[in-house]
């Protein structure tokens, strides 16, 4: 079953920058380019390592702190290897101020 999850405040999510964060004990990944808000599974595919110290390089990828995989921040595609699966993408979206996920694990 899906449910809509607030997860944060519009404000709180820079642009440019990755925001980590647990949602019912899972860690999810908010990326915001502009005025684009992307949301993922925040495990990278390659080494099943939280992305929480990633960052955002060339302005518009994700990458994984530890063998360096870099991700697309906006589809989760696999920019540049080790990894070869894509991030796996969660609904997002805006309501005023508030940004939600639809996810399909209960919110705790």
């Amino acid at each position: 079953m899906t449910a809509s999850i607030p997860v944060a405040k519009l404000a709180d999510v820079r642009d440019g920058f990755v925001t980590l964060m647990k949602v019912a004990g899972k860690p999810v990944v908010l990326t915001r380019i502009g005025d684009e808000i992307s949301a993922f599974h925040g495990i990278c595919t390659h080494a099943n390592y939280m992305l929480g110290t990633s960052r955002l390089v060339q302005g518009c990828q994700i990458e994984c702190p530890v063998h360096g995989a870099l991700f697309e921040a906006l589809t989760g595609a696999v920019a540049k290897g080790p990894a070869e699966a894509a991030l796996s993408a969660i609904a997002v979206r805006i309501e005023g101020e508030d940004v939600i996920i639809e996810a399909d694990w209960p919110q705790q």
